[in-house]
């Protein structure tokens, strides 16, 4: 992750002011490969309209936009429905993120889907950058581009992972956020979507699987704005802990044997226990378990060096270090 720092107001001058109008829109108007827009929502009355309107504010409209309401109980239906024949809505029984996807991904009849969580937002050339990327990259099965993180103290840009960086960092952590993502439909059914018993890391494990099977295209350029959410996944940090390590030895340890399996699962199992750590603390709960058994899978300071001091800073008694 970078350090540049950028302030609300340079986000702003990319947004669209005021509603957007049906009369501009042309949804459906085809040219070359067609894209769906797709947002799982749950409650998210709030916010979902910012994120719809940064579709119909792209340079290069969508063919459709699906929004997947997963159970909520607030007025997102009213909202979404404001929009008329713009947005397709789809309602279901609360299923969790991963199944509100692949409910909108198989409603589509795009050649294209591009994930946008409800409470992110894209800036409005994603669209046509990121299709002009994958029309002179035929092959490409997935386009990444890069992203802006919008949190309390500030908007910083994530750190862009090009192509010949992506791997072996993808194994250790999810290279990008879905709102920075579009993916060629028939390959992400032929993988079968997102898992939907990996709660917290499906976008990871698609991600990577898809990787590891067809050829991506990325745009270095921050096209999507993520919002996080304070405390996030944080909370479940132990339900995190362990839907990393399950789908270790399935996803991310594919194609690896022998000693460097060894060494990559090491690694992985390190840098998890590491994250678990951190958010055991953010959240007051005990850590230090968590951060000795990170230390003991890979005490070597090529994974997480700050742990080190993380351990150390532990060990000294709270008045001494005030």
């Amino acid at each position: 992750m970078s350090t540049i720092a950028v302030s609300a107001p340079v986000l702003s001058r990319f947004r669209t002011r005021g509603p957007v109008k049906e009369a501009g829109i042309s949804l459906g108007d085809a040219r070359g490969a067609t894209i769906a827009a797709v947002i799982p929502v749950h409650n998210g009355a709030a916010l979902i309209r910012r994120a719809i309107d940064s579709v119909l504010a792209q340079t290069r409209p969508v063919d459709e936009i699906i929004v997947v309401d997963d159970g909520s109980t607030d007025n997102t239906a009213e909202v979404v429905k404001s929009y008329g024949r713009l947005v397709t809505y789809i309602y279901q029984s609360n299923s969790g993120v991963a199944a509100a996807r692949n409910r909108a991904v198989q409603a589509s009849g795009c050649e294209w889907v591009a994930f946008l969580d409800h409470d992110d937002e894209w800036l409005p050339g994603k669209v046509e950058k990121q299709m002009a990327a994958v029309a002179t990259n035929p092959e490409a099965a997935l386009c990444y581009c890069g992203c802006w993180r919008k949190e309390s103290g500030g908007v910083i840009e994530l750190r862009h992972l090009p192509l010949n960086q992506l791997w072996p960092s993808a194994r250790l952590r999810n290279p990008f956020p879905p709102s920075a993502v579009m993916v060629r439909r028939p390959e992400f059914l032929r993988l079968g979507g997102f898992a939907e018993s990996l709660s917290g890391a499906e976008d990871w494990n698609l991600f990577v699987r898809c990787a590891s099977r067809y050829k991506l295209v990325d745009v270095d350029e921050p096209l999507a704005v993520w919002y996080e959410v304070e405390g996030g996944l944080s909370r479940q940090y132990e339900k995190v802990l362990s839907v990393t390590l399950s789908m270790m030895e399935t996803t991310l340890l594919e194609g690896l044997s022998g000693l460097k399996r060894d060494m990559w699962r090491r690694r992985i199992k390190s840098l998890a226990y590491y994250r678990a750590a951190i958010s055991a603390r953010e959240l007051g709960k005990p850590y230090i378990d968590f951060l000795k058994e990170s230390l003991r899978e890979w005490p070597f300071p090529d994974i997480a060096p700050q742990r080190f001091k993380t351990i150390l800073l532990a060990a000294i008694p709270r008045k001494v270090r005030s």
